[in-house]
Parts: C-alpha cells; sequence; structure tokens
C-alpha cells in the first residue's frame, strides 16, 4: 500500500515543480542606440514658402527640394542677427539646416543671405535761376512777339516753299530770345 500511496505522492510532486523548471521566462535584453544625425546644410534660393514647409532650388540641381519646418526655427542673416520670417520671400537667397527624420527632411535655421547693398554714390547737381525782370513795356512786346512767332509758324506750316515767312519767323524768334534772356554787357 505504501508503493500505492507513493506513486501518486512522486507524480503531484512533479507536476508541483514542473512550472518551476519547465516554464521558466528567459529574459532578454536588447540596447538600441539611436544617435541624432548631424545637421547638414543647404544653400539656393526659395521658389515657395508655405506654413509647414519651404522648398528651395539649388544652385545645378535641376529639381527643387522639399523641406518640412521643425517645431522651432531659428531665422538669421548672415552675420546671425535674427530677422522676422517675412523677409523671407519667394526668390530669396538662403541656406537652410536640416535633419533628417524619416523620409521628412526638418528645418531649424534658415540664414538670409541679404544681397550687398551698392555702394554709396554721391551726386551733386547745382542748378542756376537767373530771373530777369521786364518792364511792362517789354512784357507787352514779348507777348506781341509770341502772338506773331504763333501766328507765323501756322503760316510756314501752311506754306513751307515761303522762304521770306520763315527768314522773318527766324528774326522774329532771335528778338524773342533777346528780350527773354538779355546778354550781360
Amino acid at each position: 500500500m505504501k508503493k500505492i500511496l507513493l506513486i501518486p505522492s512522486v507524480t503531484a510532486l512533479a507536476l508541483l515543480c514542473s512550472p518551476l523548471t519547465y516554464g521558466q521566462t528567459v529574459v532578454r535584453e536588447s540596447t538600441t542606440t539611436t544617435t541624432a544625425a548631424a545637421p547638414m546644410e543647404v544653400t539656393g534660393t526659395v521658389t515657395e514658402w508655405a506654413p509647414g514647409a519651404v522648398i528651395i532650388r539649388e544652385k545645378d540641381v535641376p529639381s527643387p527640394v522639399r523641406f518640412s519646418f521643425a517645431r522651432t526655427v531659428e531665422y538669421v542673416d548672415t552675420a546671425g542677427n535674427r530677422v522676422a520670417r517675412e523677409v523671407i520671400t519667394p526668390g530669396a537667397p538662403v541656406t537652410v539646416r536640416y535633419i533628417r527624420d524619416g523620409d521628412q527632411m526638418l528645418v531649424d535655421r534658415v540664414i538670409v543671405q541679404r544681397p550687398l547693398a551698392p555702394a554709396a554714390t554721391t551726386s551733386s547737381e547745382t542748378t542756376t535761376t537767373t530771373t530777369t525782370t521786364v518792364t511792362g513795356r517789354e512784357a507787352k512786346e514779348i507777348e506781341k512777339l509770341r502772338g506773331k512767332i504763333a501766328h507765323e509758324e501756322r503760316e510756314v506750316a501752311e506754306h513751307p516753299d515761303k522762304l521770306k515767312l520763315q527768314e522773318e519767323l527766324a528774326r522774329d524768334r532771335a528778338a524773342l530770345d533777346a528780350i527773354e534772356h538779355p546778354r550781360p554787357r
């Protein structure tokens, strides 16, 4: 009888201990290290500027490249001074610093190349105004000559072959010029 009791007790004990030996969990540790990609820079001309992205055409590259913006973007000029985002418009020469994040290229810094200011040029212009005072008699004579010249010009336009009329017109113009612009003595 002891044999009969011994077999079930050994079986029960084996069943109780089996999870401890056969069902052990194996823990494997794996360490994944991610290294931040070094930022890269691209210089080109802005072809399109949108709230979430910028498209830049690089020099000597046939097709433009699309960049997305990182959460924070720094806008500076070539000297490192901060500039307003609004100064960047299509056609503006820029350098963008970006990092790759999967398929995206995230821009975190935009450097605006401002065109050099043209060299300062100085120019001076001197204007001389000469005021001639005419008397009442001269003013009437000037008015009379101007009316006569206007009439003679119409006549010459209608009859260009009249040489005497052309000569008279030339004399009257010279007389008017002498009255309006007297020569100093």
